[in-house]
């Protein structure tokens, strides 16, 4: 048993297996990016819809009817970013190329990050051999979507975060930036550096750099003045987020336990999954389907009369815009409905406890494993089946893997949590952060790298029998 351990760590340890491991997941994202050539998931059209507003001087799902309809959607962060892909290339399929290249420096940046604590290249064999059967994360490269640039700047805010030294000013310049392009790429993360920065000073105290950190965190406030200052324009009120979005997730996130296999046709479409487990008793899902659609019914009876001229245009037009987008109301209504969805939302989870316990622990592992749908797999061929089951078994292992782990490798300390503290957060604080909403494993797609990081360095701490092989960060 000893010599196969010894043979192993050998393998795990030598250059020719990184080599090799290199070339696997070059050929596993090229697979990928094949097998996805003909997929475009549903949000590309609002991002196009925005990105070409932008390009004609709006920023507005319905920019091409004579009326002016701000957006309350969407950050303009990534509509930016495709409309100057738009205007330099002409297209913005490019897109997929810029993805191509931040997804493989992410892997370089995590490769880096990993060799700070370990030196060795056990750590980073292991972390390539979790990146090859996660074929949920390249599976985005092809998508006009969020998560690769987000993915690729949060290994950069972590690769800057474990930096030797202390941190110069150009470095913490670049990391306001970073949060700062975060944050406009996903909305959630407006609280993240305030996380981080609270956190290292909890960590470092009498080293803790006030000056240049109050830098980096002063380019991230100033760079949420621009959009909030347009919200102040367009709708009346200083807001660095969009106008909607946090209640109506919630409010749907609440519900979607107690009505398993539903499609809202409501509000934005959104389908609640029929899951393995049961929250409610089957009996009283019909009962709870009446009772949501009877909310919103009164919601809606509420907000209604707020509608104006404008509203009723963008409503007749739809088979007039290019893209299939959403709604987008009056201020006013918007910032209504999104008040008495949130307080509905919270007032259900204060009263119905012990059933919100139950399913936000279940989403907060969803957020990693991908789950079987029972209907969708019940009617699935023998290959659709075993898709799933893929999906599901490879991505929970490696949740398995990062929830055991990592406490164990913090509880032998063989990992320190004043070493580790820059990658735990990031991945804490997303993973946390969208518990209280619907769920999607893809909302955690941008933190991956860095908890396959983690546990990377977590079974490299716990393989060794001593201490020396790890180097201080």
């Amino acid at each position: 048993m000893m010599e196969k351990q010894g043979i192993l760590t050998r393998c795990l340890n030598a250059r020719t297996t990184f080599k090799v491991l290199l070339v696997l997941n070059l050929l596993q994202v090229l697979v990928i990016l094949w097998a996805t050539r003909n997929v475009v998931l549903s949000d590309t059209w609002s991002y196009l819809a925005l990105a070409e507003s932008l390009l004609h001087g709006e920023y507005s799902l319905w920019w091409e009817l004579p009326t002016e309809i701000p957006d309350t959607f969407r950050a303009p962060g990534y509509p930016l970013i495709l409309a100057t892909l738009i205007k330099v290339f002409g297209n913005y399929k490019v897109v997929k190329v810029v993805n191509l290249f931040l997804y493989f420096a992410g892997v370089f940046l995590s490769l880096k990050v990993i060799e700070r604590f370990d030196t060795r290249l056990m750590a980073r064999n292991i972390f390539l051999i979790l990146l090859i059967p996660s074929i949920n994360i390249p599976y985005y490269i092809m998508q006009a979507y969020t998560d690769i640039p987000a993915l690729f700047g949060i290994c950069a805010v972590v690769f800057i975060a474990t930096r030797p030294g202390p941190l110069p000013w150009y470095l913490a310049l670049i990391q306001g930036l970073l949060f700062a392009f975060l944050f406009q790429l996903k909305p959630v993360f407006l609280l993240l550096p305030v996380a981080y920065y609270s956190v290292m000073w909890l960590v470092e105290r009498k080293q803790f750099q006030f000056r240049t950190h109050a830098l980096s965190f002063g380019i991230f406030v100033l760079s949420l003045l621009p959009f909030g200052f347009w919200n102040l324009k367009h709708h009346g009120v200083f807001q660095v987020t969009p106008l909607q979005g946090g209640g109506g997730y919630m409010h749907f996130g609440f519900w979607c336990g107690k009505m398993p296999n539903y499609t809202d046709h409501i509000s934005l479409r959104n389908f609640t999954g029929d899951e393995v487990f049961d929250f409610v008793p089957p009996s009283t899902i019909p009962a709870n389907i009446q009772e949501f659609e009877s909310e919103w019914a009164d919601i809606l009876a509420i907000v209604d009369p707020l509608k104006t001229k404008v509203d009723s245009i963008m409503l007749a037009s739809r088979p007039l815009v290019t893209y299939s987008v959403e709604n987008t109301f009056n201020s006013e209504y918007t910032r209504t409905r999104e008040k008495l969805l949130m307080d509905k939302a919270i007032g259900h989870m204060l009263d119905d406890p012990w059933y919100t316990i139950k399913y936000k622990v279940f989403s907060a592992v969803r957020l990693w494993v991908i789950g079987i749908q029972v209907t969708d797999f019940r009617e699935a061929s023998i290959g659709g089946k075993v898709k799933m089951l893929y999906a599901t078994i490879t991505t929970g292992v490696i949740f398995l893997l990062f929830i055991v782990l990592v406490p164990l490798a913090l509880w032998r300390k063989r990992l320190s949590i004043g070493r580790i503290w820059p990658l735990a957060i990031v991945v804490v604080y997303a993973w946390l952060i969208h518990v209280p909403f619907t769920i999607q494993s893809r909302y955690t797609i941008c933190v991956r790298f860095t908890m396959m990081a983690l546990v990377a360095l977590a079974i490299a701490s716990l393989w060794s029998k001593t201490e020396d092989t790890i180097t201080p960060a």
